[in-house]
Protein backbone atom coordinates (compact mmCIF):
# COMPACT_ATOMS: atom_id res chain seq x y z
CA UNK A 1 0.00 0.00 0.00
CA UNK A 2 1.80 3.27 -1.02
CA UNK A 3 2.33 5.86 1.69
CA UNK A 4 1.23 9.57 1.76
CA UNK A 5 5.03 10.18 2.58
CA UNK A 6 6.34 8.46 -0.68
CA UNK A 7 6.67 11.50 -3.36
CA UNK A 8 8.47 13.04 -0.29
CA UNK A 9 10.90 10.53 0.31
CA UNK A 10 13.91 12.25 -1.19
CA UNK A 11 12.97 15.77 0.31
CA UNK A 12 13.36 14.04 3.74
CA UNK A 13 16.67 12.06 2.95
CA UNK A 14 17.82 15.39 1.48
CA UNK A 15 16.97 17.26 5.33
CA UNK A 16 18.63 14.24 6.70
CA UNK A 17 21.78 14.69 4.93
CA UNK A 18 22.37 18.14 5.93
CA UNK A 19 21.04 17.36 9.58
CA UNK A 20 20.87 13.53 10.72
CA UNK A 21 19.82 14.67 14.41
CA UNK A 22 16.19 15.82 12.96
CA UNK A 23 13.43 14.24 14.73
CA UNK A 24 9.89 12.90 13.32
CA UNK A 25 7.97 15.84 14.76
CA UNK A 26 10.75 18.08 13.02
CA UNK A 27 9.93 16.65 9.26
CA UNK A 28 5.96 16.54 10.19
CA UNK A 29 6.28 20.11 11.10
CA UNK A 30 8.52 21.18 8.25
CA UNK A 31 6.29 18.83 5.76
CA UNK A 32 3.10 20.80 7.33
CA UNK A 33 4.32 24.13 6.19
CA UNK A 34 5.26 22.85 2.51
CA UNK A 35 1.92 20.84 2.03
CA UNK A 36 -0.34 21.99 4.50
CA UNK A 37 -3.52 20.46 3.11
CA UNK A 38 -1.72 17.08 3.30
CA UNK A 39 0.34 17.27 6.43
CA UNK A 40 0.00 18.07 10.21
CA UNK A 41 1.91 16.97 13.14
CA UNK A 42 -0.97 14.05 13.04
CA UNK A 43 1.10 12.53 10.66
CA UNK A 44 4.04 12.44 13.10
CA UNK A 45 3.60 8.06 13.54
CA UNK A 46 3.76 7.54 9.92
CA UNK A 47 7.06 10.17 9.34
CA UNK A 48 8.21 8.15 12.70
CA UNK A 49 8.22 5.40 10.66
CA UNK A 50 9.78 6.39 7.65
CA UNK A 51 12.46 7.97 9.60
CA UNK A 52 13.36 4.74 11.51
CA UNK A 53 13.49 2.62 8.20
CA UNK A 54 15.47 5.18 6.32
CA UNK A 55 17.82 5.03 8.89
CA UNK A 56 18.18 1.54 10.06
CA UNK A 57 18.92 1.54 5.65
CA UNK A 58 21.67 4.24 6.38
CA UNK A 59 23.13 1.96 8.54
CA UNK A 60 23.28 -0.64 6.62
CA UNK A 61 24.75 0.92 3.76
CA UNK A 62 27.72 2.08 6.12
CA UNK A 63 28.87 -1.31 7.37
CA UNK A 64 27.94 -2.96 3.95
CA UNK A 65 30.88 -0.04 2.83
CA UNK A 66 33.50 -1.40 5.34
CA UNK A 67 35.75 -3.34 4.79
CA UNK A 68 35.67 -6.73 7.57
CA UNK A 69 37.13 -6.03 10.80
CA UNK A 70 37.91 -2.51 9.69
CA UNK A 71 36.66 -1.18 12.63
CA UNK A 72 37.93 -3.42 15.21
CA UNK A 73 41.34 -3.74 13.99
CA UNK A 74 43.73 -1.58 14.32
CA UNK A 75 47.24 -0.72 12.63
CA UNK A 76 50.01 -1.84 15.22
CA UNK A 77 51.87 1.42 16.47
CA UNK A 78 55.57 1.12 15.45
CA UNK A 79 57.85 0.96 18.44
CA UNK A 80 58.80 -1.69 21.34
CA UNK A 81 56.84 -5.06 21.56
CA UNK A 82 55.86 -4.75 25.25
CA UNK A 83 54.36 -1.27 24.59
CA UNK A 84 56.61 0.66 27.43
CA UNK A 85 58.48 2.81 25.14
CA UNK A 86 61.65 2.33 26.43
CA UNK A 87 64.24 1.72 23.76
CA UNK A 88 67.73 2.00 25.51
CA UNK A 89 69.40 -1.29 27.47
CA UNK A 90 67.29 -2.81 30.24
CA UNK A 91 68.65 -0.98 33.79
CA UNK A 92 70.07 -3.23 36.19
CA UNK A 93 67.43 -5.23 38.63
CA UNK A 94 67.70 -4.29 42.39
CA UNK A 95 66.88 -7.30 44.56
CA UNK A 96 63.42 -7.80 45.92
CA UNK A 97 62.49 -5.76 48.98
CA UNK A 98 61.70 -7.89 51.93
CA UNK A 99 58.35 -7.08 53.49
CA UNK A 100 57.68 -6.73 57.09
CA UNK A 101 55.21 -9.82 57.78
CA UNK A 102 51.97 -8.71 59.94
CA UNK A 103 52.75 -8.45 64.27
CA UNK A 104 51.62 -11.77 65.98
CA UNK A 105 49.40 -9.98 68.68
CA UNK A 106 48.90 -6.22 69.10
CA UNK A 107 51.73 -5.68 71.54
CA UNK A 108 54.76 -7.24 69.34
CA UNK A 109 56.03 -5.64 65.88
CA UNK A 110 57.85 -7.50 63.88
CA UNK A 111 60.92 -5.35 62.33
CA UNK A 112 62.99 -6.45 59.25
CA UNK A 113 66.78 -6.40 60.07
CA UNK A 114 66.09 -5.66 63.65
CA UNK A 115 66.06 -8.59 66.42
CA UNK A 116 65.60 -6.20 69.67
CA UNK A 117 61.98 -6.13 70.58
CA UNK A 118 60.34 -2.89 70.42
CA UNK A 119 57.70 -0.84 73.50
CA UNK A 120 54.44 -1.27 73.01
CA UNK A 121 52.77 2.46 72.00
CA UNK A 122 49.77 3.33 73.95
Amino acid sequence: MPSKLDPHVATIEDWLAVEPQLTALAIAGRLSKKHPEQFGTKQHSIVQRLLRALRKKAAGKLFAHEPPGAATTAAPLPGPVDGSGYQWPDPPTAPPVERASKPASLNQSAEVGSAAPTAPSG
